[in-house]
């Protein structure tokens, strides 16, 4: 990727973080404030850019990434909050990355792997 395109991408990417912390200043309850973080802006401008410089197959490529590392974030969410109750912080977040990493690898060789 060329350097115009990197700084078009974290200029985007910076404003969003900025369009989201003011959200994230809005929402009630206050714990839902997370939700509006870095990572959906930057995740955002990276497709936006990929869109406008690659094309739509990089963007599909690249959405559906972001989509399957999603739903790899929630299996070892779900995990985490049983076994860090379960067995402490250490083993629980070793579990939860287990799971993290087992989904995603599998996700990426079903949907995702060239």
């Amino acid at each position: 990727m060329e350097v115009g395109a990197v700084v078009l991408k974290a200029l985007i990417g910076g404003a969003l973080v900025v369009v989201f912390a003011l959200l994230g200043e809005v929402v009630k309850p206050r714990r839902l404030a997370g939700i509006t973080s870095a990572a959906p802006s930057i995740a955002l401008a990276s497709l936006a850019i990929t869109l406008l410089v690659s094309g739509v197959t990089s963007s599909r490529n690249l959405a559906m990434g972001m989509i399957a590392g999603a739903i790899a974030l929630v299996a070892g969410s779900v995990v985490a909050t049983h076994t860090v109750r379960k067995y402490g912080a250490l083993k629980g977040s070793v579990a939860a990355t287990g799971v993290w990493c087992a989904v995603a690898l599998a996700l990426w060789a079903a949907i995702l792997r060239p």
